[in-house]
């Protein structure tokens, strides 16, 4: 039996097109016969159901409040995806009590056997973000060429670094021109981690900017399943394969 893979994807700052990287990768592995399950830990910000242009009944706080088992709040996307909700305007959920965060720990050995859990994290450094990327089995960090963002990316990997002890740390490049302005910024971001930090970061890919994203977003379906042949498709595919080698 493989071993369950949980996945957090992360970012300094808001705006740079993560959960949707969340949603199509969710969606090229769940195209790809394996078991996919988001957990959306954006607590009190949450719109991966959004995405895929579902209304969930039931949602995090319902679980933590203990009226509902975490089987009742999930909902069902494409190809099978289930998805574990998060509030949204709820600022209670955006620091999360210790007992609150192991009673999610616990919640994931009810669910079934599956291949993937993917983990996508508020923006930015709040405990949280923290916590999820410490029990995940690999952190994914999205950057995008905007100065804020590459400055934010190297705050956030300093704080996982030195609240987690984690050393390695995935990077995929969003809304680029091209693979040269991607391998471009992850250098300025390798000549600082490498300087500062002990650790070590991996370049997982890139996305090129697609002006088909946003349609997809706005039809509230995945890039993949609307737009198969753009070229952003084809860099989260390729991002995908990397994912199930």
């Amino acid at each position: 039996m493989e071993k369950k893979r949980t996945i957090a994807i992360t970012s300094g700052k808001g705006g740079v097109g993560k959960t949707s990287i969340v949603s199509n990768i969710a969606y090229f592995l769940s195209y790809n016969s394996k078991s996919i399950y988001i957990l959306d830990a954006d607590f009190s910000l949450g719109n991966v159901d959004v995405m895929f242009g579902i209304i969930p009944r039931f949602n995090i706080k319902d679980y933590l409040d203990g009226t509902k088992r975490i089987q009742d709040i999930m909902v069902k996307g494409p190809n099978g995806i289930r998805i574990i909700p998060a509030t949204t305007g709820v600022s209670e959920f955006s620091n999360l009590s210790e007992e609150e965060r192991d009673k999610i720990f616990l919640s994931f050995k009810e669910m079934d056997g599956y291949d993937y859990l993917i983990v996508d994290t508020a923006a930015g450094i709040s405990s949280n973000v923290v916590y999820f990327n410490h029990i995940s089995d690999e952190s994914f960090i999205i950057i995008t060429p905007e100065p804020a963002s590459l400055t934010d990316s190297y705050a956030t990997i300093k704080v996982l670094r030195n609240k987690t002890g984690r050393k390695e740390f995935h990077v995929i490049m969003n809304m680029v021109r091209d693979e040269r302005e991607a391998i471009t910024v992850f250098k300025k971001l390798l000549s600082v981690t490498d300087r500062f930090l002990d650790v070590y970061i991996n370049f997982f890919g890139y996305i090129p900017l697609d002006k088909n994203v946003p349609i997809a977003i706005k039809r509230q379906k995945p890039l993949i399943e609307v737009f198969p042949e753009t070229h952003a498709t084809k860099a989260l595919i390729k991002i995908g394969n990397k994912l199930l080698a």
